[in-house]
């Protein structure tokens, strides 16, 4: 099911980090949610503190111990300075995420330490719980 959305172009405001999490779950499992209004530039990153992620996601979704994930959890990332909330993926199994980086293309990636060191936590849609 993923292969078909790798290699979608990064575009803040069309295919970012988190749109790509809400236009999958729309289109493979017919679940819609709210996401929080940002600046669609890198800026974004600025607006989203770990409480102010928290309260969005708690609207449509359940947190989850990160040694419970299941395939397409959302994962959300934090910088290590800020604690913002800096990057958003898929969780896939056994250990690797789906997500899409600025400049780049939406690819399959193992969570490497460099990530897991930065898991801020682990959502799972109300409907999939």
């Amino acid at each position: 099911m993923v292969f078909k959305y790798l290699g979608l172009s990064h575009e803040y405001g069309s295919f970012d980090c988190l749109l790509l999490i809400k236009y999958i779950y729309k289109n493979e499992f017919g679940l819609d949610f709210d996401i929080p209004t940002y600046t669609t530039s890198r800026q974004w990153m600025k607006e989203f503190s770990p409480n102010k992620v928290d309260e969005w996601a708690m609207k449509s979704f359940t947190k989850v111990n990160w040694t419970d994930s299941q395939d397409y959890d959302v994962i959300t990332f934090k910088n290590d300075n800020s604690k913002l909330i800096i990057h958003f993926g898929l969780f896939l199994k056994p250990i690797r995420m789906l997500h899409i980086e600025e400049g780049g293309v939406s690819c399959v990636e193992t969570l490497s330490d460099y990530w897991i060191n930065r898991v801020h936590a682990v959502y799972r849609h109300e409907q999939m719980v």
